[in-house]
């Protein structure tokens, strides 16, 4: 074997290896939260040392953060997906994202529990910032659709976009909690999608 293909694969074993520890962090974190998860046992649900762990991050908030960034980057893979479809029906693009999440939460329960102790963790700064520019980028976002949706008409004037936008994001919280009580009526996707319908009602 060639010096070339054994540097590749040994990368590509590396980048597995991140990759699932990674995943593994997911879980671990939202089984437990930021706190009380442990670097020694990711690396045991990751089926590596500890030593070997800290080859690939330099500590648990580091390790944390990236997780929250895989997540995000998951959401953000499918959100761009609805605007493809959506391009010019604002509301559509909102209802389908929507749902997008919706289908997430139940197919991930890792990055949902995640979630759900992500606002624990808001004592730290550090921790603190990415969510912040999460949600206010997401508010932004769902604003400016909203603004568009008036432009064309098809959204009352009078309606309060940005009340209207923190009202859309808080409700993946409402999803999430939904999911974590095992309410799957809740979490139905008709359900869903006609309660969004009737928050974009001109």
């Amino acid at each position: 074997m060639s010096i070339v293909k054994k540097a590749k694969e040994k990368y590509e074993r590396y980048e597995q290896q991140h990759r699932d520890i990674i995943q593994a962090a997911i879980k671990v974190f939202g089984e437990t939260n930021f706190e009380v998860g442990t670097m020694a046992k990711i690396a045991e649900e990751a089926g590596i040392s500890e030593a070997m762990l800290y080859k690939h991050f330099d500590g648990k908030k580091e390790l944390f953060i990236t997780c929250f960034q895989e997540i995000v980057s998951e959401l953000m893979a499918r959100y761009r997906e609805c605007y493809l479809k959506n391009e010019n029906n604002p509301l559509g693009y909102l209802e389908d994202s929507g749902i997008a999440y919706l289908r997430y939460i139940k197919e991930s329960r890792n990055g949902s529990r995640y979630f759900s102790h992500l606002l624990s963790s808001t004592f730290d700064p550090e921790l603190k910032k990415p969510l912040m520019d999460f949600v206010k980028a997401s508010i932004n976002t769902v604003k400016k659709a909203l603004g568009l949706a008036q432009e064309m008409g098809k959204l009352s004037e009078e309606l309060d976009t940005e009340l209207l936008a923190w009202d859309y994001v808080g409700q993946y919280y409402s999803l999430i909690l939904a999911r974590e009580m095992n309410i799957k009526e809740i979490l139905e996707e008709d359900r869903v999608r006609a309660f969004m319908r009737g928050m974009f009602r001109k």
